[in-house]
């Protein structure tokens, strides 16, 4: 049963804590044995309640040989059991109910019997305060609702002023006793849920000056290690959270292998009375419960006896009790190297300006605190050749037994986890899967091997980690679209200056045949009647289309404005490869401005004009001059300077076409002026 084929077994946990810590080392040892791999997902993303996408998705790529899942559904909301169901995927559950899969639970009404009972009969507790968990929690609900009853039973009330709300957690357990302990003290015991509110509560006793156990009982639940970490020791239940892993695996295995819905396992929970209740009686008598200090208290266990007075402790009772100092100081030293691992680090992150930043304050301490392999990935942008939906990611970080190697910046798809050189990592052992993801946006995901006492480290990775990521990568964002938008106001600049000129161009351009309009002749001729425009030549063409009402009460104005087009393209044509300015001056008169322009190439100009609109023999019945349409022009040129300016070359043009007009139209003529005088000679060119 059981065969390795290369796709992980799931463990989907709400958080990294003792608790799952303590269920998925059950998970993978049954996993080791049987050479399959595990992947644990820490499906708790910062700052959201949303069920982070990487998992969805690789619950919807089919990467999961089966799924143990260890997170609350009714907290992560539908997503993740309606995905689990449309994959079909091998599901089994540890503590909480999913509708279709079999369950693991540890014993939580048979471990608060035993509790209770300890705590009622043994110790004659009649005042207790509850510290409940989350609310609405299986756990936490079935456990309060045993406390309520055995108080019931034994004829006693509870009071609900001393129910509180301590969420599972130690700040808000020690937040809420230390509360109540300001407004009362008429309690003899605290009954916390879980043991790390139990802490939490027992800090908040001794802090307000009361003595655990002589003034106020205090219990935890659940038999993490850390409840033997307190002065005095935890008294707890031991849930057997291992014996819950394993028996989960059996059930998944079998699941895969296509056996039918198994039923619910229960798995016995135990009562481990320690110092913090100083009491015998039910339930397992741990050593923890000795207190040096207090020879009553020696007094009281079995097997004491007494010597002059003193009382004599047997020796297995010392050594028990000295195999777990030894056992707790270990634990405890672990713990403080990796808190002040995960301080470092969190001092660290807090400098990060860039992902080299991130990587080198990762490195060192990986080393520290014994992890042998750990991945970084970040999302990616979009390439070429690579599915969006896919999800581009790139490894920035590949440590591996003590050191960091190049990742060599592969780009693969997330649901992969890792790119293909490195595939081989996720069949074997255990990798902890922790997404990037802070107030529902998800940057990449880190993939490392657990090390003892991982929830420590973990809560550093959780917060200071994406937090860090997703600063570094939201500036690196805002560089990027900063320069995009230099960039685009650049290009919009130039468009814009090009708009500009096209409109100025508009403005100066006449609607109707295409070339320069009046303003833009005027415009010319005023630069040209500056100071600087003194000693240039200029000649000027000013021309009329002979008889163009007569054209317009024939043809109508439609055959009009062809005509009129038909001019301009032909005046654009004859000016070609001169210095320039070709426009319509006013219904059917038109000009041209030659720059540096004699009389002898105005008049050529002149004469192409007519030549070509000879050959264009647009047809004009209504005329008396022709039987097509002809254009009379007057020509004038000269050289600017005192006394002659660009408007009075405009005036003998405009005088020589009056000219033109008067002898007979269809013809050119030029004002010839004289340099010595102002007086001008009209020569006809019919």
């Amino acid at each position: 049963m059981g065969t390795a084929t290369g796709r992980p077994v799931v463990a989907l946990m709400t958080g990294i804590a003792e608790y799952q810590l303590g269920i998925v080392a059950g998970i993978a040892e049954s996993l080791d044995r049987r050479g399959v791999p595990l992947l644990a997902i820490a499906n708790e993303p910062f700052g959201s309640d949303d069920t982070p996408s990487l998992v969805l998705d690789l619950i919807r790529r089919g990467v999961p040989r089966g799924v143990i899942s260890l997170a609350d559904s009714q907290v992560r909301g539908r997503e993740l059991p309606a995905a689990l169901a449309r994959g079909h995927v091998p599901t089994v559950t540890v503590g909480i109910r999913l509708e279709g899969c079999p369950r693991v639970q540890g014993d939580n009404e048979g471990g608060m019997l035993q509790l209770m009972a300890h705590l009622l009969d043994d110790c004659g507790v009649r005042r207790p305060v509850l510290v409940r968990g989350v609310p609405h929690q299986v756990d936490s609900a079935t456990r309060e609702r045993v406390f309520r009853a055995e108080l019931g039973r034994r004829g006693l009330d509870v009071d609900e002023g001393l129910v509180l709300d301590g969420e599972f957690g130690q700040q808000a357990a020690y937040d809420v006793v230390r509360g109540l302990l300001h407004r009362r003290t008429d309690l003899d015991a605290v009954v916390a849920l879980n043991d790390l509110s139990g802490f939490g509560a027992l800090c908040a006793v001794v802090d307000h000056g009361l003595r655990v156990p002589h003034d106020v009982l205090v219990t935890g639940f659940d038999g993490t290690e850390g409840s033997l970490l307190s002065w005095p020791a935890l008294t707890t239940v031991d849930q057997d959270l291992a014996e819950q892993g394993r028996r989960a695996v059996e059930l998944l295995l079998d699941l895969v292998d296509g056996a039918d819905r198994q039923d619910d396992v229960l798995v016995p929970a135990r009562l481990v009375v320690r110092a913090s209740t100083a009491a015998t009686g039910t339930g397992l008598l741990d050593p923890g419960v000795l207190d040096p200090a207090d020879p009553e208290h020696l007094a009281t266990l079995p097997g004491v006896r007494w010597l002059d007075g003193e009382p004599v402790v047997p020796l297995r009772e010392l050594t028990d009790r000295m195999a777990e100092v030894t056992a707790a100081t270990r634990t405890l030293q672990s713990r403080v190297a990796l808190q002040s691992a995960a301080l470092s680090l969190s001092w660290t992150m807090a400098n990060c300006r860039t992902l080299d930043d991130v990587i080198a304050a990762l490195d060192p301490c990986l080393g520290r605190v014994g992890v042998h392999r750990c991945f970084l990935a970040v999302d990616h942008v979009a390439v070429p050749g690579v599915d969006a939906t896919d999800h581009p990611t790139r490894l920035v970080l590949s440590y591996r037994d003590g050191g960091a190697e190049d990742p060599s910046g592969e780009v693969f798809a997330r649901h992969e986890l890792l790119p293909p050189s490195l595939r081989a990592e996720l069949d074997r052992g255990v990798l902890l899967l922790q997404a990037l993801s802070i107030a529902g946006r998800e940057r990449g995901y880190l993939l490392y091997e657990p090390v003892a006492e991982s929830s420590l480290l973990t809560e550093a990775l959780r917060i200071d980690l994406p937090r860090t990521v997703d600063t570094v990568l939201a500036s690196q964002e805002l560089q990027s679209r900063a320069a995009m938008l230099e960039r685009l106001v650049a290009r919009r600049t130039t468009q814009l200056e090009q708009a500009n000129l096209e409109l100025q161009r508009s403005v100066m351009r006449d609607g109707l045949t295409g070339i320069a309009n009046r303003m833009a002749f005027q415009q010319y001729l005023d630069r040209m009647s500056s100071p600087d425009a003194e000693g240039r030549r200029l000649a000027v063409l000013m021309i009329d289309v002979d008889l163009f009402k007569a054209y317009n009460d024939y043809y109508g104005h439609l055959a009009g404005d062809d005509a009129l087009r038909s001019v301009g393209d032909c005046l654009l044509r004859c000016t070609r490869g001169h210095r320039a300015l070709a426009c319509r001056y006013g219904g059917e008169e038109f000009a041209v401005v030659l720059e540096d322009g004699a009389l002898p190439e105005a008049t050529a100009v002149a004469r192409r004009l007519r030549e070509l609109l000879s050959r264009a023999a647009t047809p004009h019945a209504a005329s008396t001059v022709a039987d097509v349409v002809t254009v009379s022009i007057g020509v004038a040129a000269g050289q600017l300077r005192a006394g002659v300016r660009a408007t009075d070359l405009v005036a003998d043009a405009d005088g020589a076409l009056y000219r033109a007009k008067l002898q007979g139209r269809d013809r050119v003529v030029t004002a010839r002026r004289r340099r010595d005088r102002d007086d001008r000679k009209l020569v006809g060119h019919p």
